[in-house]
């Protein structure tokens, strides 16, 4: 009976070694450093599978970029990703379907390297919503506790990356790669239909939507501490084309917006002593961008039905090209823009009421014309149909969640004394 226990045991743990040895080996998300093998594993096509967050916090685990930007899938999609296409030190560490949860972790997390000098966030209502707090593969990325070593034995041991790692194998061997979502031409209509569909489905998004209030604190700590430890931090809420952005003034969420803006505003103006210490982008410690708003780059209108070519900033309602982003960050760092099309501002509570006002006014000149016409017929559709609102079981922080910031807070690297 031993015996037949003890060959039962070795064989249970051989068979998860062979399992983590093979995930290893592969290493779909690029954070074991095994070596490439040609015709096998060369191609890292499933960096993203998870949306990158395996990938992303095991590099700002380990450390050694001076400048980060942060975001959800309009950053992973609206920046350059090369870092030679941004300026020097920058590096793209979005992740798709991200949350303030999430990307308050990340920050912390990069900041324990001393040679991160400043974080570029991008942020925006959905990411402050009671509808999401973390993905799935959070809890296997370095994330979840800090620590690159545990969160590379829980990747090797996941079943999601035994699926990542076969899906490899077939890429490298038949040359396919994922599917992108984003291309120069399309067929007839396609994009037509995706701004029209789009518009129709945040409606509905934004009638069940619901405010977290303990999601802003969670971040203001985290801004806090970095900023009083001389790391730059600049946000900056994102564009969204007019067509998503009407669909959240029409679902009621108009004053909930700019209450949004408000808060931030006031969020990043507070403690405007502390200093940078090697900053990357030229004003205080703590700032805020606004690119959102019906700005001329957003207000270009959607794709004709028969349209095949791309749209020149949007890839769709929620998503912009990454000359856009790249233009954004050019604003931020007090340059002139390639394309003259892309506004944006540094929000304080002195200049809130102005640019309010100024949204309002973009907003009413677009809706006086053809495009914005076409737009409130379709929502007048949609409302008409008086659709249910998109609910989800919210998701509020917890104490653990609370604690697994702070944890991370601690071992921030000081760069200046704390003021």
């Amino acid at each position: 009976m031993q015996r037949y226990a003890a060959t039962l045991l070795i064989a249970l743990f051989a068979a998860l070694a062979g399992f983590a040895g093979f995930n290893a080996l592969v290493d779909p998300f690029g954070i074991m450093g095994t070596p490439d093998i040609p015709g096998l594993t060369s191609r890292d096509t499933r960096l993203y599978e998870d949306g990158g967050r395996v990938h992303v916090a095991d590099r700002l685990a380990r450390g050694g970029d001076a400048a980060i930007i942060l975001g959800s899938s309009r950053t992973v999609d609206g920046f350059p990703r090369d870092a030679a296409d941004l300026p020097a030190g920058f590096i793209n560490a979005g992740m798709r379907g991200t949350n303030i949860f999430e990307l308050s972790q990340a920050a912390a997390l990069a900041a324990g390297d001393a040679r991160l000098r400043c974080v570029v966030i991008g942020l925006d209502l959905d990411e402050f919503g009671t509808h999401s707090k973390a993905k799935s593969t959070y809890w296997l990325s370095a994330l979840r506790d800090g620590n690159a070593d545990f969160a590379r034995a829980r990747v090797a041991l996941s079943p999601s990356t035994f699926g990542a790692s076969v899906q490899v194998l077939a890429d490298n061997l038949t040359g396919s790669s994922p599917r992108v979502p984003w291309a120069d031409t399309y067929p007839a209509g396609a994009q037509r239909a995706r701004y029209e569909n789009g518009a129709r489905g945040i409606y509905r998004f934004y009638l069940g939507y619901r405010f977290d209030p303990e999601r802003l604190a969670l971040f203001e700590t985290v801004l806090d501490e970095l900023t009083a430890q001389g790391v730059q931090v600049t946000g900056f809420i994102h564009p969204l084309h007019v067509w998503r952005e009407e669909a959240l003034f029409r679902a009621g969420r108009g004053e909930d917006f700019l209450a949004f803006r408000a808060a931030l505003t006031e969020t990043f103006a507070r403690h405007a002593e502390h200093e940078p210490v090697g900053a990357c982008l030229p004003g205080p410690a703590r700032q805020l961008y606004d690119f959102s708003g019906f700005r001329p780059f957003a207000a270009l209108p959607a794709p004709a039905e028969d349209a095949t070519a791309a749209h020149p900033t949007f890839y769709e309602p929620s998503h912009y090209l990454p000359h856009v982003g790249a233009d954004m960050l050019a604003i931020m760092a007090g340059e002139t823009p390639g394309d003259a099309r892309v506004t944006g501002e540094r929000l304080t509570p002195q200049t809130l009421a102005r640019s309010d006002a100024a949204l309002a006014g973009r907003r009413a000149d677009w809706l006086a014309t053809a495009d914005g016409e076409t737009v409130t017929a379709l929502l007048d559709a949609v409302i008409a149909g008086n659709p249910s609102a998109e609910l989800e079981t919210p998701q509020f922080l917890n104490r653990d969640d609370e604690t697994s910031v702070t944890d991370k807070l601690a071992r921030i690297a000081p760069r200046a004394a704390r003021r």
